[in-house]
């Protein structure tokens, strides 16, 4: 009787060790699927909208290099610095046309802030005095005698650039040189020579260069982005030659003596444009699949 007693309580025993093991194997199951259940959906959440909008360096890191062609559109207000200096009014003149091209790339293939531009411009450069109010009168050079002038130009800038990408939008700034020639001039007052009204004389000078920058917003639709932006130029070509405003004779040429006279261009320029992306933002682009069919075919090492 005790031989049956304790065969039967080693089987029990047996039973309930087997049982304990498959619940501790269960248990662990459980756990693995629950982990890669875990990153399925975080690397769901990862590509998600909302996750793209709370976690703003995720999609920063993901930007790729691209590039854009942009077409601009917008107004100058002109204006010189003088010496000596002078009181003057911007005109408000509509007409600032620029097509741009623009190239974004990662500085060290990690730091997705950085980029290029450079286009062609055609706008304005000029100067409008203003009119002393108590006396009426409005300053006028000794020689051009007029009291407005506007210039047609073409330049071609070359800014360096930095911006911060979001998914809809963007915020960016620049700074550069351009090169430019003066086309046209137009002079305005009651005793400008009506043979140099609209021609040049030969002390102007036509070439122009300096400096300009800006900064600017856009909002994005890829593949198309709309700017708004302002920009400041200086320029570091006179519109005259030194001292040639009182030449000799003129009963003013002593004035040459005591000033280093020039007018170089100062002018706010504020324009609207509609940019088109040459390569994806995000994602999977022409190179990377190249990429990757070379590493299938030659493998990792080529």
């Amino acid at each position: 009787m005790r031989k049956y007693i304790l065969t039967l309580l080693l089987c029990l025993s047996a039973y309930c060790l087997q049982g304990q093991e498959l619940l501790l194997m269960q248990r662990d199951s459980l756990q693995k699927d629950s982990l890669i259940l875990q990153s399925e959906l975080a690397l769901e959440d990862q590509w998600s909208d909302e996750y793209l909008d709370t976690v703003k360096l995720d999609y920063n890191s993901k930007l790729n290099n691209y590039s854009m062609i942009g077409f601009n559109y917008g107004l100058t207000l002109p204006g010189m610095s003088f010496s000596p200096s002078h009181s003057q009014t911007r005109d408000l003149l509509l007409g600032h046309y620029s097509l741009t091209f623009t190239k974004y790339e990662k500085m060290f293939n990690y730091l997705p802030y950085f980029g290029w531009t450079i286009g062609v411009e055609y706008g304005w450069e000029g100067y409008h005095f203003k009119t002393n109010k108590e006396t009426g009168e409005t300053f006028e050079f000794y020689k051009e005698k007029c009291q407005s002038l506007r210039m047609r130009v073409i330049e071609v800038p070359f800014m360096l650039q930095v911006h911060s990408d979001g998914l809809y939008s963007k915020i960016y700034a620049g700074a550069g040189i351009y090169g430019g020639y003066r086309l046209s001039v137009e002079r305005f007052g009651p005793n400008v020579e009506e043979a140099y009204r609209r021609d040049w004389y030969d002390t102007d000078i036509r070439w122009d260069y300096g400096f300009q920058g800006g900064l600017g917003f856009a909002f994005i639709l890829d593949p198309v982005e709309i700017h708004i932006d302002g920009q400041l130029r200086y320029g570091l070509s006179s519109i005259f030659t030194r001292n040639s405003l009182f030449p000799e004779g003129s009963g003013y040429e002593d004035q040459n003596r005591v000033y280093y006279r020039y007018a170089y261009p100062l002018d706010f320029i504020i324009s609207v444009g509609v940019h088109l992306h040459l390569e994806k933002r995000f994602g999977t682009t022409r190179s990377d699949l190249k990429k990757q069919a070379r590493e299938i075919v030659y493998g990792t090492n080529r």
